[in-house]
């Protein structure tokens, strides 16, 4: 049998990285605001930009078609709402786990620069939403309604 030295402080130290590992999930994008429940299982997204446009990748599996999430894109935002329904009923099917999420959501994002509402595109594949908007100089707020291809 060995000796092993006790240290307090690290397990201390441990604990506290594995509670802010846990935080870094529960919170949705930079800041950690969350503007209700249905936002801790909103969809993940990666936002990034090149010198021409910004774009959003987010994770939305379960959407039966791609009617059922709205885009839409400001000057300075994204925004993605929508519902994941549910494809079958659990008191029928004798349901033993659940922990897949169904229901609505709503997540805005802001852009880190700004872009051309008017000419984002939108592609929904294999559960993966893209949302491409090309970089502009600062200019009038506009709202566009973005369709999905």
């Amino acid at each position: 049998m060995s000796i092993r030295r006790r240290d307090p402080y690290g397990e201390i130290s441990n604990i506290r990285e594995q509670m802010n590992k846990l935080w870094d999930v529960l919170r949705p994008g930079v800041g950690g605001r969350w503007t209700s429940p249905a936002d801790i299982l909103a969809p993940r997204i990666d936002v990034f930009q090149t010198e021409d446009e910004v774009t959003a990748v987010a994770e939305i599996p379960g959407l039966e078609t791609k009617d059922d999430v709205e885009v839409t894109v400001t000057e300075n935002t994204l925004t993605l709402r929508g519902e994941i329904k549910r494809t079958y009923n659990r008191e029928e099917e004798g349901l033993f786990h659940n922990e897949r999420f169904y229901g609505t959501f709503n997540r805005t994002l802001t852009l880190p620069s700004e872009v051309k509402p008017e000419e984002a595109a939108a592609s929904y594949k294999n559960g993966v939403l893209e949302v491409r908007m090309p970089r502009t100089e600062a200019g009038r707020r506009r709202s566009v309604r973005v369709p999905i291809h």
